[in-house]
């Protein structure tokens, strides 16, 4: 799929982590004349004088750092111009490689989960395509990609350990569990309720539903190990922790899953996304917990924390203190 010239701006751009070839003396089209595409892809090899705007050299100790929405937007823009599936989809890569590998540069501490999530989601979807296609993906792309997802996964699981580090709590009581949410709406509680889907039939609800924004880090309630981490029917994309004590938490709908069946997991520690998978009718995490076996009401087992409602907003809102959302 990659032909002419966007092949070889990949391969010359990327230099640095691709296999020895022979230099191409074509022209660089102008959108790849600077430095940036070396140092994201960890590569020392300097671009022609003559080829690099002044710009681009008045700080090189000091690159710019993408903010969250230039993140969401560069993924975006990559995913709508891959869309095409035109002579133009094939230089959609370095803009997109440009800034996610200059965002994964920045301190742990400085990233989220979603648009590294939605980064690595998106190369792998576009990398499959280019391989399925006739002629196969290029080797220098491959590469490439295969060193920005590991490079993803790194960062996902350094934040992971710290998320869990600054939630684990040091005032709660034996038994008590985190809120697997930092923040959001209990929208249904535990046991007998109206089915969402047929409102005239009333079903056992075996958890809780708390609601929040897509794609929100979901935590682990308590230390244990992962005994489940897959899809689950009407659950969707689901993640079991079963604890001391014969106690064991369930978080269904997830729409991405950041833990493996046989992971210790420590407390807080983050385990997937906030999503709606499966049989859900919008963005929520199904949280239950079981004692022995039995399913009980989560909430008389969570540590106390601050609730609010909101005259624009049905439910009970938890974890905002004294600001409640707008």
């Amino acid at each position: 799929m990659f032909r002419g010239i966007s092949c070889i701006v990949v391969s010359i751009a990327l230099a640095g982590c691709a296999s020895r070839k022979p230099a191409d003396d074509r022209p660089w089209p102008p959108i790849y004349r600077t430095h940036a595409a070396y140092h994201r892809a960890g590569s020392i090899v300097d671009a022609p004088a003559e080829e690099t705007p002044a710009a681009a050299l008045q700080a090189p100790d000091e690159p710019k750092r993408p903010r969250l929405r230039q993140v969401e937007q560069a993924i975006l823009a990559f995913q709508k111009q891959r869309k095409t599936r035109g002579p133009s989809m094939d230089t959609a890569w370095q803009p997109f490689f440009d800034v996610i590998f200059a965002y994964l540069d920045q301190p742990v501490e400085n990233l989220s989960f979603s648009p590294l999530i939605r980064a690595r989601v998106a190369a792998e979807f576009e990398l499959d395509f280019e391989q399925r296609s006739e002629g196969g993906a290029p080797p220098d792309l491959e590469e490439v990609v295969g060193i920005l997802l590991t490079r993803i996964d790194n960062r996902v699981r350094a934040l992971r350990a710290l998320s869990g580090k600054c939630r684990q709590s040091t005032r709660a009581k034996a038994g008590q569990l985190a809120w697997p949410l930092t923040c959001g709406l209990i929208t249904s509680k535990f046991g007998m309720r109206k089915d969402p889907f047929k409102p005239k039939v009333e079903r056992f609800h075996n958890g809780v539903d708390l609601a929040a924004p897509p794609n929100e880090p979901v935590h682990a309630a308590d230390d244990g190990v992962v005994v489940f981490a897959g899809w689950a029917g009407g659950a969707g994309r689901t993640v079991r922790i079963q604890h001391r004590g014969g106690r064991e938490t369930l978080y269904g709908h997830l729409s991405t899953i950041l833990a493996k069946e046989g992971w210790e997991v420590t407390r807080g520690e983050v385990i997937g996304l906030l999503g709606k998978s499966g049989r859900a009718t919008g963005h929520h995490l199904h949280f239950a917990y079981f004692l022995d076996g039995d399913a009980v009401d989560p909430l008389e087992h969570l540590e106390p924390v601050a609730y609010g409602f909101s005259d624009s907003t049905p439910g009970i809102l938890f974890g905002y203190g004294g600001e409640l959302p707008e």
